[in-house]
């Protein structure tokens, strides 16, 4: 029955959209890449690589996706909250004392930052031939996966195919001619750390090396201004003094510390032709075509591990890879990848309707045009890219999507290439479960499951508390004490609560009790003790943290010093009310922990609530505090609105007018990953023409073309400039446009929400709605058409609508909707039963 329901559900679809079968999605541009923010990004969810598409020299720089600095044993772990000091912060900001409050944090209760993603290395083809070029054009096609490189030279056709292969964890290149002896290339590794060497290993080449054992991208004269040259034992003595005039330690200068990596390719000549392997590379001549596996390993055994003294071979490790995968040809790697893929990326289809002209143009072109002329097509293509991103830089048993996803090229990269947790790798994932990819989710679970291990010690031995905690950043090491020394961010201890809403909001998307008892709960649970011991009472009978930040804002305080740290903010205690919330109803549920339940029921009583300022704005702080900067590109207060659901306009409608207001008051300019926060914040406000007047700021060419602005928006191969690259913008984008076409938070499901006017005609299928709905519909003139709604589950539905409808399972009508006022709107609400396995038919009611 579930089967037959499902291809009648695809079947109604296809019949109901009318479209003819559909072109691969691509990006595609006339020439090459001239710098990595030009180049295409493919990965395999464990290896990546920006692809450059050359004619005289392809380069593919190389990612893999646990190769950081350092190791265990360098993570600073001597901080303590005492008593004493506790007290005396707390009795500061209760006198309203703030900024000594905030140096007496920074002082005591902050650590040093966390380790860096490292690049591994550069892989080079060299052209042996030259001669004049036509007809060029690379693209990636994101249909598949496949990044391509087409020309012609001297009147000879080449092709250069590359993917990632998650089934094989390898990179496989292939380059052909139409000429028997077309290809004349060379080979060779190069790597940004001076450890690196290549060698010739028999039938393959090889580059093997060391990252550095230390990194640091705080200047010396900060961290001495700050006073934390003990915080840094690797670069200063006892005494103060510096030990190097360098901040990035390799082999003996850091005690031969460091994470060991190898890399090894393969060269296989279906055709014939010669073959030249040694220490200098690789040289292919005489030939129509020869293909390239690649593998690459590091020795990374675990967080807890070192990868000096306990890792794992990286050249054995590369080595079995390596010989799993040859085993196969081409032809079939490339259908294993494609099978594997397109199982993934399938799943959902989004069609906006742009004109023949604007669908003819290069990528970079049309972002150029895109603000003189709506391009609803490339808007759709940049959702289905973030989707694309997501499969290959985020797969099971690898780790998850951290800044720049799996993509770097800096040994010191901008903010250590880590994951920064009051925002952006939270949102990296948003779009995750909506866009039907909810595997992909699995390397999250496995470091809060990872996070809370180390949390736990810093919750008992740095705070004496119950639970576990972490902080603004972690890296592959799962650090989880506070870090750096900037007090708008350094200082927060909210992650655990954040991180276990993604565990809540997968239980509700796939109903899945058992991970909700094994996994959520304990995990949850633990984030409760911490926030259950670490609130205090604000002298009104009111529960609220004792020091917090809401990230990364500074406020100015009555005296007109511009601080960070306050009692109480509103961020805090969204997340603390949400744990306490889900944590109360999984007790429940399960019947676990009943003394513990009581006592989260009794402190979620006495939170301090939600209050609305003099501007009518969401309050951001305990005091309605100034801001010191008013257009602040983080909306950390609205955490509650999005991603949360406490503020909807049926439970809470002055609030969600309050949240309106804030929005306004912050203005639409912003950062590229914070255009990402904003979309979703006026798709939830159901506001599909201010959300897509966001979308357009976002379609900012930077650093290309003759009309480039200032400010965030996305380079030519559609990555997100915060700037610089930074990958949330790009999954924050593609969470927005689900938000805008569909949303299931306040308890039921809402069709065309926030359909902008420009969007007037397409359709959808695929999206996942919470209650394990899955949703395909239609839509002409800004109006629904058509939908049908598979229930996986057997979930009873409850759907609402901006037109009346009718509900069907096959001929039989089953229900109709009725009207229902939401702020100030009316609306078509119908429930009904379903069973599992089944599709449900949606028809607007004809006047």
């Amino acid at each position: 029955m579930r089967i037959l329901s499902y291809f009648l559900f695809v079947f109604a679809f296809v019949a109901c959209a009318e479209t003819p079968r559909e072109e691969p999605l691509s990006l595609w541009y006339d020439r090459p890449a001239e710098n990595w923010n030009e180049a295409l990004p493919i990965g395999n969810g464990h290896a990546g690589a920006m692809v450059f598409g050359g004619v005289d020299s392809e380069q593919l720089q190389l990612n893999e996706n646990t190769l950081y600095s350092g190791e265990p044993s360098v993570i600073f772990k001597d901080i303590k909250v005492t008593p004493e000091m506790f007290d005396k912060v707390v009795g500061l900001m209760k006198k309203e004392k703030y900024k000594e409050a905030t140096d007496l944090v920074c002082e005591n209760w902050l650590g040093r930052l966390h380790q860096y993603y490292q690049p591994f290395a550069d892989l080079h083809i060299k052209n042996n031939k030259s001669g004049e070029v036509s007809e060029y054009k690379r693209d990636l096609n994101i249909s598949d996966a496949i990044a391509g490189t087409r020309y012609v030279q001297n009147g000879i056709e080449y092709e250069r195919e590359v993917f990632a292969s998650n089934p094989e964890n390898v990179i496989v290149v292939r380059l052909k001619s139409n000429k028997p002896d077309g290809i004349d290339i060379s080979l060779n590794f190069t790597s940004e750390h001076p450890t690196a060497v290549q060698k010739s290993k028999n039938d393959r080449l090889a580059v093997q090396g060391k990252a550095p054992g230390y990194v640091e991208r705080r200047t010396f004269e900060q961290m001495e201004s700050w006073g934390d040259q003990h915080k840094h034992p690797e670069l200063y003595d006892e005494k103060g003094n510096r030990k190097f005039d360098k901040r990035v330690l390799y082999g003996e200068e850091i005690d031969n510390k460091g994470m060991l990596f190898e890399a090894q390719i393969k060269p296989v000549l279906p055709s014939g032709g010669t073959c030249e392997i040694t220490d200098s590379g690789i040289h292919v001549s005489g030939t129509d075509e020869v293909y390239f596996v690649m593998s690459l390993a590091t020795s990374y055994n675990g967080y807890d591990k070192s990868p000096s003294l306990e890792g794992i071979d990286p050249a054995l490790k590369a080595a079995g890879i390596l010989d799993k995968a040859v085993a196969y040809d081409y032809k079939e790697l490339k259908k294993r990848h494609l099978d594997d893929y397109r199982n993934l990326f399938d799943r959902v289809k989004l069609k906006l309707v742009s004109d023949q002209e604007q669908l003819a143009l290069p990528t970079d072109e049309r972002i150029i045009r895109f603000d003189e002329k709506a391009d609803p097509a490339l808007s759709a293509l940049l959702f289905q890219y973030g989707r694309y991103l997501m499969i290959s830089g985020s797969r099971p048993g690898g780790q998850p999507l951290n800044l720049q996803g799996i993509w770097n090229k800096e040994v010191v990269p901008p903010w250590n290439c880590g994951y920064t947790m009051n925002i952006n790798l939270e949102m990296n994932y948003w779009m995750a479960e909506t866009a039907n990819l909810s595997e992909c989710q699995e390397p999250l679970f496995t470091l809060i499951k990872e996070l809370s291990e180390t949390g736990a010690e810093t919750a008992r031995d740095m705070y004496g508390r119950r639970g576990w905690v972490a902080h603004h950043n972690t890296s592959l090491w799962r650090e989880s004490l506070p870090n750096d020394n900037v007090p708008s961010a350094s200082f927060w201890p909210m992650v655990q609560g954040w991180l276990c809403s993604h565990l809540w909001e997968h239980y509700l998307y796939s109903g899945d009790k058992e991970f909700l008892k094994n996994t959520a709960y304990p995990l949850t649970k633990g984030a409760a003790e911490f926030f259950a011991d670490w609130l205090i009472d604000d002298g009104k009978g009111r529960l609220v943290t004792p020091v917090g930040v809401s990230p990364e804002n500074w406020f100015i305080t009555p005296g007109g010093e511009r601080t960070a740290l306050s009692m109480g903010p509103t961020m805090d205690m969204a997340i603390i009310r949400e744990t306490f919330e889900r944590t109360i109803q999984m007790s429940e549920m399960f019947n676990l922990d009943t003394d513990f339940r009581k006592e989260l029921e009794d402190k979620l009583a006495k939170l301090l609530p939600y209050q609305i300022g003099s501007r009518g704005q969401l309050q951001e702080w305990m005091y309605d505090f100034k801001e010191q900067d008013p257009q602040h590109r983080h909306l950390s207060h609205l955490y509650g609105f999005y991603p949360g659901d406490q503020i909807t306009p049926d439970k809470t409608p002055e609030l969600f007018k309050a949240v309106e207001q804030t929005l306004n008051l912050r203005g639409d300019a912003a950062t590229g990953w914070s255009m990402g926060w904003k979309i979703n914040c006026w798709a939830r406000l159901l506001d599909g023409n201010h959300a897509y007047e966001i979308i357009r700021n976002l379609f900012n060419p930077v650093q290309f073309g003759p009309k480039k602005r200032n400010g965030g928006g996305l380079y030519s191969n559609l990555l997100d400039a915060c700037p610089p690259f930074q990958i949330d913008g790009n999954f924050g984008y593609a969470a927005g446009v689900a938000e805008m076409l569909m949303q299931s938070h306040a308890g039921f499901i809402q069709l065309l929400p926030a359909l902008p006017d420009v969007w007037s005609e397409g359709n959808v299928s695929g999206l996942k709605a919470r209650g394990n709905f899955e949703i395909a519909m239609q839509w002409k003139q800004g109006s629904l058409s058509e939908a049908t709604i598979l229930s996986v589950k057997g979930n009873e539905c409850r759907l609402r609508t901006a037109v009346p409808v009718t509900i069907k399972q096959g001929s039989k009508e089953i229900a109709s909707s009725s009207p229902v006022t939401s702020n100030g709107k009316e609306y078509y609400e119908a429930v009904f039963a379903t069973t599992a396995g089944t599709s449900y038919r949606v028809n607007p009611v004809t006047p």
